[in-house]
């Protein structure tokens, strides 16, 4: 694959994710976004926050950049009782419960990451995205697994999030 197809995939799969993030967010109703469906069972609030966190914290340091979360200030704004390196990964059910936000802090933040990773994509090259950025893995990950694996991670949290609103909505 030549690196204009390579960079036109990548940024078509980035926007998809953006898309999904914007109808799950579009006219959330706060109460909604914050409730869960059981006991154990993350938010939309969270599903999103950690789709743009999952970018935001993997493709950063890729990027070679801050992350936007504290770059721009999204921890404060945001106001969790969480340390600003919290991702998501590995919360409790307490600590899920911490992640609130309305529908434009969610889509607020979640566009500031957009911004970013289309910025990194639009240099994306068959060299970059050979790049071993972790060795401790056999095969050692690349940026291109990398990528993928974003992608991946962000369509079944943004999905499970659109089947939440439509659930509960009801």
């Amino acid at each position: 694959m030549d690196s204009v197809a390579a960079r036109d995939l990548l940024t078509d799969s980035f926007a998809r994710i953006l898309e999904h993030a914007e109808g799950v967010t579009e006219g959330l109703d706060p109460g909604i976004a914050n409730r869960r469906i059981v006991p154990d069972a993350n938010t939309i609030a969270w599903l999103v926050w950690h789709s743009a966190r999952v970018i935001d914290a993997q493709l950063a340091p890729i990027a070679g950049v801050e992350e936007v979360w504290t770059a721009n200030d999204w921890y404060g704004r945001f106001a969790l009782d969480l340390p600003p390196e919290s991702t998501g990964y590995g919360h409790t059910r307490a600590d899920a419960a911490k992640v609130h936000g309305s529908d434009a802090l969610l889509i607020g933040y979640f566009r500031d990451v957009d911004a970013m990773a289309s910025r990194y994509l639009a240099t994306i090259t068959p060299d970059e995205l050979s790049r071993v950025i972790d060795a401790a893995w056999d095969p050692p990950v690349t940026v291109a697994v990398r990528l993928v694996s974003i992608v991946d991670d962000c369509a079944q949290h943004l999905g499970a999030a659109a089947y939440l609103k439509g659930a509960l909505q009801d």
